[in-house]
């Protein structure tokens, strides 16, 4: 495992996600990894099924990459991305709804117990990771 250097100051915005994810360092220890893209290569990248892959759903979610190009012609530096589906068992509909159909700009980290998760292909260059098979140690 990597050394974990802290940023200088913790401030009360920053604490919360990095309590979360030394807890994960700490705890979860996940087997597979399930790569998304946006980009049409010939091979469904875009969506992962829990169920049709039988491989268990997926603990962490992170956005590493927001797209290739601009949804907002007004500001042609926010890059964006969109979720076509995102079905979580322990995060209410309500709140996955919020990140549904929405240009996502900025890379973010989200744990969740998340079964289904389609990126839309119509803003190429999205990617997202998936942790699966998280078992603690």
């Amino acid at each position: 495992m990597a050394l974990y250097h802290p940023p200088k100051i913790i401030t009360s915005n920053s604490a919360p996600a990095i309590t979360a994810d030394l807890a994960y360092e700490a705890h979860g220890k996940c087997g597979k990894t399930r790569i998304l893209t946006s980009t049409n290569i010939g091979v469904l990248h875009n969506i992962f099924d829990a169920k049709a892959e039988g491989k268990g759903n997926a603990y962490k979610m992170v956005v590493l990459r927001t797209g290739d190009k601009a949804p907002n012609k007004n500001c042609p530096c926010d890059y964006g991305g969109v979720f076509n589906i995102i079905k979580c068992n322990n995060i209410s509909g309500i709140d996955m709804m919020a990140l549904l159909n929405i240009p996502i700009t900025q890379p973010f980290e989200l744990y969740g117990d998340f079964e289904l998760v389609e990126l839309s292909t119509g803003f190429q260059g999205f990617v997202v990771v998936l942790y699966m098979d998280c078992t603690q140690s």
